[in-house]
């Protein structure tokens, strides 16, 4: 009888174990069963009102490709490869922030940059550099960081995050995915990496990560899970089910041309009904952009890679920066808005195509791109 009970006892206890592991998986999403899941979203199921912003186009300001773009009360900062411009809200180009050289106050390059609104401060990731500048574009301060790296964020306590480049390390070293700074640059945390990459075949640059309801979130390559750094802690938050479409964790040389038709989860934003997910096939430039419904728990890839316009009829949208849950931002080439705008003069409905007519008439096709904001 004793024996009885206590085999039951350890089987409870190894429950409880396993129920506790998971008490912080929120979302379980299953890729592989609903890749072929191809929808038409309207994008009313997003927001109600659209604005277009051109940039000023000027010898001062002219822009390459958006690479990263922010959007205050009262400005727009937007940076291409090589520059970081700021624009009043209605688009008029004000100044540069900073200039590309090796000089104090200066970045090598131009690889991101992030906004702290509270303290109107603007920090300039280049490189293995941080240089930090205020609204007005005066240089404050700078600070290099000892690892390479592409992506970093902001938290609620003004600690700034970076996800360095995931790299093969056949050595016994510790390998870190995430360091957390303070604004002066010196380390508070070091998380290291889930899973540990030998095979010297790939390097990824960037993963997931990102701030909701002023918690990070964020996502290993070779790893499914999507984490959450709540109190100091990690904890899992969701698991995206690959199955046979998974990339191999760690890639060898041999391995790399077969790996055709394996998808990896290259980006996530959220909402408080959505996830937004941007998956990579293969090592090509092919991307699917996907939408995860959290009431639902349903896995769309949306049709033409965007959600339908039916707000004003003009191009799909996809929210490239989430500022919050009421505000969502898109750009556009101008080329590509005098495209669709004239085919849409041509095989729509011009009373519908007429909406679009006022911000395209502004526009050549040389223009700087066009900033659309959704509202809700």
């Amino acid at each position: 009888m004793k024996t009885h009970i206590f085999f039951i006892a350890i089987v409870l206890l190894l429950a409880s174990c396993k129920n506790s592991n998971n008490s912080d998986l929120t979302y379980r999403i299953d890729l592989e069963r609903n890749i072929t899941n191809i929808k038409s979203i309207p994008l009313s199921t997003l927001g109600s009102s659209l604005e277009y912003v051109p940039l000023e186009t000027d010898t001062a300001c002219l822009v390459q490709s958006i690479t990263n773009a922010f959007l205050t009360d009262s400005f727009i900062f937007i940076s291409d490869y090589n520059r970081l411009l700021k624009f009043d809200i209605n688009g008029k180009y004000l100044k540069q922030i900073g200039s590309k050289g090796r000089g104090p106050g200066e970045y090598p390059s131009l690889g991101n940059f992030i906004i702290d609104k509270n303290n109107r401060e603007i920090y300039v990731l280049s490189s293995r550099i941080i240089l930090v500048y205020d609204f007005d574009g005066n240089f404050k301060r700078d600070f290099k960081i000892e690892f390479p790296c592409k992506q970093f964020i902001l938290n609620e306590n003004n600690e700034l995050i970076f996800h360095p480049f995931n790299m093969p390390t056949p050595t016994t070293d510790t390998v870190y995915s995430w360091y957390i700074l303070d604004k002066m640059g010196m380390i508070r945390t070091k998380i290291a990496n889930t899973l540990k990459r030998i095979n010297k075949a790939l390097i990824i640059p960037v993963s997931p990560l990102y701030m909701y309801n002023d918690t990070p979130y964020f996502m290993e390559f070779g790893v499914d899970t999507l984490y959450k750094y709540d109190n100091h802690e990690k904890k899992p938050y969701a698991i995206f089910q690959l199955g046979n479409l998974k990339l191999p964790p760690d890639p060898t040389m041999s391995e790399v041309p077969g790996i055709n038709g394996k998808i990896w989860v290259n980006e996530i934003r959220e909402t408080k009904s959505l996830l937004f997910v941007n998956l990579w096939w293969d090592l090509s430039d092919s991307i699917s952009n996907c939408v995860f419904d959290k009431s639902s728990s349903s896995f769309s890839l949306l049709k033409d890679n965007g959600f339908v316009n039916d707000i004003d009829g003009g191009l799909t949208f996809w929210p490239k920066k989430i500022i919050n849950d009421n505000l969502m931002l898109d750009y556009v080439d101008a080329f590509d808005l005098i495209k669709y705008s004239k085919n849409k003069n041509k095989n729509d409905n011009k009373e519908e195509a007429s909406k679009l007519n006022g911000v395209v008439k502004q526009l050549s096709e040389t223009s700087n791109p066009v900033l659309i904001i959704l509202r809700k």
